[in-house]
């Protein structure tokens, strides 16, 4: 009899445990990671232990990539919005570098800050960091990186614009002495005095520094000779100076020295400086170029009209061509970024200032379908390019394919694309973020950055309702059927008690 009981007792309690569902990313069966130490973006010691009682979530970035690291890191922060106070409460995150010699706290801590992630982004030496990057079976290559950073040149971007009328038109991204001049004003809070004639445009005063009526001095164009390593007078107009050949400008006025201009800042693709009338100069840069930029630069290259305005959450493209959205937002003009691996037009996940260092941007309506965008790449090359599996890249010794999904560089050629074999994840086009339990055993994966934030939180939440973990160890409430068929099982082991007893 009281095996019986315990029989249905035990059957009663299974039922009161709701049933697994299966996770949506990639499911794994990998025992625990050995815990390491690293240092974080604030100079701290950062241990794995320290989140060992609950759900942690790894990704593996480097602040130079241009693409893949700021659209997951962005996605991650879309995770957390996922997330309810209560479930945060027993789920980490970290990011872990893949580029120690470049990555230093100072670094992860500009990038985590610039993508609003207050999580720890950890950076050590190399010699750490190659067993954490092994535990987690994580292919690091530093030419692979090296040539993903060398991949973007600001001269090969482009931008496509699909009007209401359905017509599209290319450009390519152009940032001439007059771009850099208005970015620098813009960020510095400058006003510029221009005119524009035949001759294109003059600068006639700088935040109300004008230059005199009677030409005793002008505000004069000067370039960095990267060669020499000195300024010089620029030999055409700011209209005609092609800044991506000549990064560093500076304004001057025509009678005062050239040697009071300040050196070139290192840590810029691009700056401008002003040696203004009373011997002091100013210096603002771009660290890096993004959407807004190629967005303003290829337009106004192209004599389009755009309309960008600024607010406290960055810039937002108004109107093309004098085409504004409605008042209604029955539509407005959506951002689109070119996927390299997938070769497909997609919504951007970011606005135009967080989109790095773009290869090719789209702007359409936001009723039209990604795949009426037209493609951005040749394709008129031959099957012998990458092997008929990719496109090339760069120019010169940064020249390399850019290989279709499932095919990679063959060894020791970049040049070439062959089927990809292997099962680790080579960091560098693409990355892959984990999701552990509080065991520290690697769950479930997800690779690249094409993923949506509420299926990537649905497996969080699915950890952590079979760990117990995040206030589901209190929330199992049984249905009314449950309820129902528990009870009558327990009426049936008093039933069956009952008999054995007249028995």
């Amino acid at each position: 009899m009281k095996s019986r009981l315990g029989y249905f007792f035990l059957i009663a309690v299974l039922m009161l445990v709701p049933s697994a569902s299966g996770y949506i990313g990639s499911q794994l069966s990998r025992g625990p990671v050995e815990s390491f130490t690293l240092t974080d973006q604030n100079g701290d010691e950062y241990s794995l232990l320290n989140d060992s009682d609950g759900v942690v979530v790894v990704s593996f970035i480097f602040t130079r990539c241009p693409d893949v690291c700021p659209v997951l890191t962005q996605q991650l922060t879309s995770v957390e919005m996922q997330l309810s106070e209560r479930e945060l409460e027993d789920v980490s995150f970290i990011s872990i570098t893949v580029d120690p010699k470049h990555d230093t706290p100072e670094a992860l801590n500009e990038y985590a800050e610039r993508h609003g992630a207050a999580w720890p982004h950890l950076t050590g030496t190399s010699e750490k960091l190659s067993d954490v990057w092994a535990t987690f079976g994580v292919v690091v290559q530093e030419s692979v990186i090296e040539a993903h950073v060398m991949d973007y040149q600001p001269g090969e971007s482009s931008l496509t614009v699909v009007d209401t009328n359905n017509n599209s038109t290319h450009h390519m991204f152009s940032n001439s002495g007059w771009t850099a001049t208005a970015y620098a004003a813009e960020e510095a809070g400058w006003t510029l005095n221009t005119s524009t004639s035949q001759y294109g445009r003059m600068l006639h005063g700088i935040n109300g520094y004008d230059s005199p009526e009677d030409w005793s001095w002008y505000w004069e164009l000067n370039v960095w000779n990267s060669t020499s390593d000195s300024w010089e007078a620029s030999a055409v107009g700011m209209d005609d100076l092609d800044v991506l050949e000549s990064p560093h400008l500076a304004w001057m006025p025509s009678n005062m020295n050239r040697s009071q201009l300040p050196s070139v800042p290192n840590d810029t693709v691009s700056s401008t400086s002003v040696l203004w009338p009373n011997g002091t100069n100013t210096t603002t840069g771009i660290s890096d170029y993004t959407a807004y930029h190629l967005t303003s630069g290829a337009l106004d290259a192209a004599q389009r009209e755009v309309v960008i305005d600024d607010s406290t959450y960055g810039h937002y493209l108004s109107s093309i061509d004098n085409v504004s959205a409605p008042e209604d937002y029955s539509w407005w003009w959506n951002l689109y970024n070119w996927n390299e691996s997938s070769e497909v037009w997609e919504t951007s996940n970011v606005g135009m200032d967080d989109l790095s260092e773009p290869l090719h941007i789209a702007w359409a309506p936001s009723y039209v379908n990604e795949t009426d965008i037209p493609s951005p790449t040749a394709s008129d090359e031959s099957d012998e390019v990458c092997n008929g599996h990719g496109w090339h890249m760069g120019s010169g010794s940064n020249k390399h394919c850019m290989c279709d999904t499932n095919y990679t560089w063959a060894e020791d050629d970049m040049l070439s694309c062959v089927p990809e074999v292997v099962e680790d994840y080579t960091v560098g086009h693409s990355t892959v973020t984990y999701i552990m339990n509080s065991n520290l055993e690697p769950v479930v994966a997800w690779t690249g950055d094409n993923w949506r934030a509420e299926d990537f939180a649905s497996d969080i939440q699915e950890l952590l309702e079979k760990e117990e973990l995040g206030g589901y160890e209190t929330e199992v409430t049984p249905s009314l059927s449950l309820v129902l068929t528990t009870l009558g099982l327990c009426a049936a082991a008093v039933a069956i008690t009952r008999r054995s007893a007249s028995d």
